[in-house]
């Protein structure tokens, strides 16, 4: 079974988020649940994507951390996208079937625009327990995700730029949350605003088996919706300020009845490897 690690939201190897890609003959049977997720435990990353053709351009893909499958991932799918197109496999725009519906995506290797629906905050009550989980970090509650599983929901809340590089959540308490993770966000500083940035991030999911995600699609689906407002435009540039770090271009298109966020970002394939199973 053939596999790849492709670096996402990155134009160089050993930056980005690593995902690990793993291409489903559909002619062999469908794999067991367990067993991807065993896959996705051993490759160790953030996420491992599973796709499998449908069609002419279509695709299923799921996504699994090392512990549970996630409804939702942005960059596992940009990577997926990336080494279809590098493979020859695809040489225009396809379609992912997905637990969050039908996910779009077009490019070139190492440079690929995905289309995933805009996740917006609303409720603002915090379980108990979060403010312990923030430890001494000083931050503004914007909201929650809404979403139908407990883990799947994420906080989002804004952050001073500087306590943003130096935040330190207690993980432990976070995990032991109704929670999925905590997007954390400030607008840029002047160093990387000088660099075309305007929006800097970080993410944390220790319940999903993430301390802190290198670089995260899914979390700029909720950053969308809130920096659009507060910058008064449909488009931003942002840097996830993790240790690998990552750059994504955000645009958020609200001109049809399901908005959706599109985001634009390099992708570098660093290895491939034979399953054997």
């Amino acid at each position: 079974m053939r596999a790849a690690v492709v670096d996402a939201f990155t134009d160089r190897a050993f930056a980005g988020n690593p995902a690990a890609v793993v291409w489903l003959d559909p002619e062999a049977p469908t794999p067991a649940l367990g067993w991807m997720q065993r896959v996705a435990s051993e490759f160790g990353l953030s996420e491992t994507a599973f796709v499998s053709p449908l069609g002419p351009g279509q695709y299923r893909l799921r996504w699994f951390t090392p512990t549970v499958e996630v409804e939702l991932c942005g960059h596992a799918t940009l990577a997926t996208a990336h080494w279809l197109l590098e493979q020859g496999l695809e040489t225009g725009p396809m379609t992912f079937r997905t637990m969050s519906g039908r996910l779009s995506a077009d490019g070139s290797p190492g440079d690929v625009r995905i289309g995933l629906p805009l996740v917006p905050v609303g409720d603002r009550r915090a379980p108990d327990g979060f403010e312990q989980a923030m430890g001494f970090l000083s931050y503004e509650l914007v909201g929650f995700t809404d979403q139908s599983e407990a883990l799947q929901r994420n906080a989002l809340v804004l952050v001073d730029a500087v306590d943003l590089r130096d935040m330190q959540l207690n993980l432990r308490k976070l995990a032991q949350l109704p929670l999925g993770g905590v997007i954390a966000t400030a607008a840029a500083d002047d160093v990387n605003a000088a660099k075309g940035v305007d929006v800097l991030s970080r993410y944390f999911a220790p319940a999903l088996g993430i301390d802190e995600d290198p670089v995260t699609g899914s979390a700029h689906c909720t950053l969308a919706d809130y920096w659009c407002g507060e910058l008064g435009r449909r488009s931003f540039r942002a840097a996830q300020v993790s240790e690998r770090g990552g750059l994504l271009d955000v645009e958020l298109d609200d001109s049809r009845d399901e908005p959706l966020v599109l985001l634009r970002g390099g992708a570098v394939t660093t290895m491939e490897v034979t399953l054997r199973v």
